[in-house]
């Protein structure tokens, strides 16, 4: 009776064989960007389908264009988000930087090549402040970062008249920062083709140099250990009040590069653009591309992606025919479905470790 028990223990009962849509939840499970690209792609092909202008070549630059004004902050906000903060500034350093520049470059004569390091280190400075007041200080970033979108709105208002100024041309500057040159007889593959698309290259870019960084860096490391669990990585070493500093600096820093690019494609800064609208895009694009608000993920890719999903929305309803007050609540059901379904997707993730 032992024998045959033991034998029949030895017979492995077969494993039960896995539903036609398990390897999907596990690719979507493994890679959080792919049901945001799958969202954008099915959008894109909608659009496309009720309205054959959307995928033409002018009007792909200008979603692009929209995609890399939202998705070069939404970056930045990433890794702030990351650490368990967040950042309501970025706004008002978009605004604030491609001003100074031009003044700089206006009244003092300087080169468009010197005033504009001047002008991202500044936002950087902003990151710097933002988070030093926060880390050191232990006051919330939604409020120390609520106080300086005011505060910076307020001095660029007011340094400015409330009246815009009109950006230099000081070649090649102009050219390498987002110049468009794209007309509707120009070929899409001529140097004045890739002029219109001169913004998402650069994010593009940064977006790149991101993701090596959060993936194959030290600081990325601590940066995700930061989010995750404050109290474990200062104990293993992680000088976490610095990674959050520096998280806030590239923010800052992010938001006033893309404000001078977007000053040299538009030809003109002024002191109210962005704003809080600007600053919301970014933080919901950070959110629909899955990074989450407790912190400790995130990803540069989603957020980019997100941002095109925005962009898509903003300018593809419009050919639609959906009036400009109906897209925030296409982007309100974007955003909550975009939470439930990150949500879920980290449930299956914890299920998957086990």
């Amino acid at each position: 009776m032992a024998q045959r028990t033991a034998s029949e223990s030895q017979v492995e009962t077969p494993a039960p064989s896995r539903r036609w849509f398990e390897p999907i939840v596990d690719f979507v499970a493994r890679y959080r960007e792919a049901s945001i690209a799958a969202v954008a792609i099915l959008l894109v092909l909608y659009i496309q389908l009720n309205n054959s202008v959307f995928l033409s070549s002018p009007l792909m630059s200008v979603v692009l264009r929209d995609t890399a004004r939202i998705g070069m902050i939404a970056m930045g906000i990433v890794l702030v988000m990351i650490t368990g903060e967040i950042d309501l500034s970025v706004g008002a350093t978009y605004a604030f930087a491609p001003y100074l520049m031009i003044s700089m470059s206006t009244d003092w004569g300087l080169s468009l090549w010197v005033t504009a390091p001047i002008a991202i280190l500044l936002g950087v400075g902003i990151g710097f402040l933002n988070g030093f007041i926060t880390v050191k200080l232990r006051i919330p970033s939604l409020i120390t970062t609520l106080g300086m979108f005011f505060l910076l709105t307020g001095i660029t208002v007011s340094y400015a008249h409330s009246q815009p100024i009109r950006m230099l041309v000081q070649q090649p500057f102009n050219l390498i920062f987002g110049e468009n040159r794209f007309g509707p007889r120009d070929s899409l593959f001529s140097w004045d083709g890739l002029t219109g698309f001169t913004p998402i290259i650069w994010t593009l870019i940064v977006a790149l140099i991101l993701t090596l960084v959060l993936s194959r860096t030290v600081f990325g490391l601590h940066l995700i250990s930061t989010g995750s669990n404050l109290l474990a990585a200062r104990e293993i070493g992680v000088r976490t009040d610095r990674i959050k500093i520096a998280a806030f600096m590239i923010c800052g820093g992010l938001a006033a590069f893309t404000g001078l690019i977007t000053a040299t494609v538009t030809g003109s800064a002024a002191p109210d653009t962005g704003g809080s609208l600007l600053t919301l895009l970014a933080i919901a694009a950070a959110v629909i591309g899955g990074t989450s608000l407790m912190g400790g993920s995130g990803t540069v890719i989603g957020a980019l992606i997100g941002a095109f999903v925005i962009a898509c929305l903003n300018n593809g309803l419009v050919l639609l025919g959906a009036q400009a007050t109906e897209s925030n609540i296409y982007l309100g059901l974007a955003i909550l479905a975009a939470m439930i379904l990150n949500v879920q997707l980290n449930a299956v993730r914890l299920k998957r470790k086990r």
